[in-house]
């Protein structure tokens, strides 16, 4: 850092913020010295870096620098209903208080239109550097804001389509893991019904994951994913899975949704002595009770941390390119979900169609 600043006839200090692209310098003073870096090769030391980042992440500061959470729901109410989304928050505000920063939350309601600028406004006036986009649902397909003021991070929200670093549950390889649990466990007519909002803002990883791992075991039936429609009530659930399972004569049904078992016993089927449902994202206040638990918790931590890597090296706008952090789920065995007995299930499936 000497020699660079030597050569570009600055303080060293200064060569620092450059090479951290610190605001407080002109943008043209940060290009012209981290030119001269490139050009003399000037690479950071490692192991100092972290060293750096470690010294700076065990020091909480004074006056904690505020992170914004954003979320588009109306209320704190409505946020607690969703399983996923409260898990979020508590796992960034425990990660945030940990490294000595302050997590708020925002509410944005469902509708993008005229939201952008208007969180602009109000972080801009309160002095918010940073937020985090918190797993925006499907009615939020356009969300612009001036990022090259912000230090962003995103989790999921792929329908937004902006080169944004991204934080997510990594649900391509959590459906891949129930298929192989399901298959170990002796099911071969394996179906997977998903919600159709999730699809679209997870850009279709539920039936990836279940197309890939289905091809990859000859014994296993390729069967049509059902999507389920957003707001669908019991009843419709019911008669869509009822003919859906009838018709593919399925064994177990994988399924991020909770309201799964309900559904099929409304139908007339016991569950899970008829049909087995074994869940995609485990709630232990609804659904199965065995499955694939997502560490949403974690996905809110690495939310938190990737955004405060950006903060305190300045970091602003878009990725380029970006990156994306991908958390893995954990596989919780129970009693909704037990060994296949094929034969039997297949039997009395088919003496419940005949009866129908």
């Amino acid at each position: 850092m000497q020699e660079v600043a030597r050569a570009a006839a600055v303080h060293q200090t200064t060569v620092s913020l450059a090479l951290r692209h610190d605001p407080r310098l002109p943008e043209k003073t940060r290009a012209r010295i981290q030119s001269v870096a490139d050009r003399l090769g000037y690479r950071p030391d490692p192991m100092l870096a972290a060293l750096n980042y470690y010294r700076t992440g065990r020091r909480h500061v004074k006056a904690p620098t505020t992170m914004a959470f954003l979320l588009n729901f109306r209320d704190r109410e409505e946020m607690e209903t969703s399983h996923p989304h409260r898990l979020f928050v508590e796992g960034a505000r425990k990660q945030a208080a940990q490294i000595g920063y302050q997590l708020e939350i925002f509410y944005l309601g469902h509708q993008a239109t005229g939201a952008g600028p208007r969180v602009e406004r109000i972080l801009k006036a309160r002095g918010i550097a940073g937020a985090i986009l918190a797993a925006f649902g499907d009615t939020m397909l356009k969300f612009q804001m001036h990022w090259e003021d912000f230090s962003v991070v995103r989790i999921e929200s792929q329908q937004l389509e902006v080169p944004l670093h991204l934080v997510s549950s990594h649900q391509m390889e959590i459906t891949r893991e129930a298929v192989r649990r399901l298959y170990h466990l002796g099911y071969r007519r394996i179906g997977l019904a998903v919600g159709e909002r999730e699809e679209v803002y997870l850009r279709n990883a539920f039936t990836a994951g279940y197309y890939v791992e289905v091809e990859l075991h000859p014994e296993l039936l390729h069967l049509p994913p059902l999507l389920l429609p957003v707001d669908s009530s019991t009843a419709d659930l019911a008669l869509r899975l009822d003919r859906w399972t009838r018709a593919h004569e399925i064994e177990v049904v994988a399924t991020n949704w909770g309201a799964v078992p309900d559904a099929l016993r409304l139908s007339g089927r016991r569950v899970p002595r008829d049909l087995v449902v074994a869940s995609l994202d485990l709630d232990p206040d609804r659904g199965p009770n065995a499955g694939m638990r997502q560490n949403h918790r974690v996905v809110g931590e690495r939310a938190v941390e990737q955004l405060a890597i950006l903060l305190r090296m300045n970091q602003r706008g878009l990725g380029q390119p970006h990156n994306c952090t991908l958390i893995e789920g954990d596989w919780v065995d129970g009693a909704d979900v037990p060994a296949c007995r094929p034969a039997g299930r297949r039997r009395a499936a088919r003496a419940v169609h005949q009866q129908a």
